[in-house]
């Protein structure tokens, strides 16, 4: 029959209970305390990393907004300056047409003045050729009476001035002071020494002294005579007379061409 010895089972279950309490409240319990406190670490961890990819998922939707509006930005500035660069291409290519409108005005102005001026200098020039042409035959087909009767006539427009233009005859024996006035007669002939007598007494009667007379000679003149004394000027030689015509018919010319070019206009 088995012997059983009670105490010593007994002994042994208290001394495992013992155990397993010291076990429990020494070892266990720390452990299962761990375990919670890790768990709880664990849950508050999990958590923040939710909150993070909450916060990094509210982040990346933020940027791909920021992203979307910067492309709108970038879009909206691109097309502004597209616009500013086509309106400034504009501007530009509206001042080069301007520009080139004002070189073709000024050129057609150019061209115009040239060619008026290249005409003018023709006309000149043909009928500064049709007077020293007229004058040299006038001046070889001129009797020596018609060189004294110009002559006759210059003395005797030098006693009208004396009569009829006192002013003018005060203010030129003014201004000789002093001095005893020169008169130079140029003439395309020589002058017979009662010519130069007759034209010393009108002279001197228009200078109220005595003058010296300077002649020299000039066949351009065709015929008649020219006189300066002071700033007195008396001409009556065929080459002024044809002076006097040239200067009309280049101004009848020049109104020509003018309201020529006004009814082409």
């Amino acid at each position: 029959m088995l012997n059983l010895d009670w105490a010593t089972i007994a002994f042994q279950i208290v001394n495992f209970l013992v155990l397993t309490g010291a076990l429990y409240y020494f070892v266990l319990r720390p452990i299962m305390g761990r375990v919670r406190e890790r768990r709880a670490e664990k849950r508050e961890m999990m958590e923040e990393i939710r909150e993070d990819r909450q916060e990094a998922e509210r982040l990346r939707n933020q940027l791909e907004e920021r992203l979307s509006e910067a492309e709108e930005e970038a879009d909206e500035i691109v097309t502004k300056a597209q616009k500013r660069a086509e309106a400034q291409r504009q501007e530009m290519l509206e001042e080069v047409e301007e520009e080139i409108e004002r070189m073709l005005v000024d050129a057609r102005a150019d061209v115009q003045q040239m060619r008026k001026k290249t005409v003018d200098e023709f006309h000149d020039e043909l009928i500064e050729a049709m007077m020293d042409i007229s004058a040299e035959v006038i001046g070889q087909a001129a009797p020596p009476e018609l060189h004294n009767k110009l002559v006759e006539q210059l003395a005797d427009r030098i006693w009208e001035m004396g009569q009829e233009e006192m002013e003018r005859v005060r203010a030129f024996r003014q201004s000789l002071g002093e001095r005893t006035p020169t008169a130079r007669v140029t003439t395309p002939r020589p002058l017979s020494s009662e010519q130069q007598g007759e034209l010393a007494r009108t002279f001197t009667a228009l200078a109220d002294r005595n003058v010296d007379i300077q002649v020299k000679t000039d066949p351009s003149l065709a015929a008649g005579v020219r006189v300066r004394i002071g700033d007195i000027v008396v001409d009556s030689s065929i080459a002024g007379r044809l002076e006097d015509l040239r200067e009309q018919a280049s101004k009848a010319l020049e109104k020509r061409l003018s309201d020529e070019q006004s009814e082409s206009e």
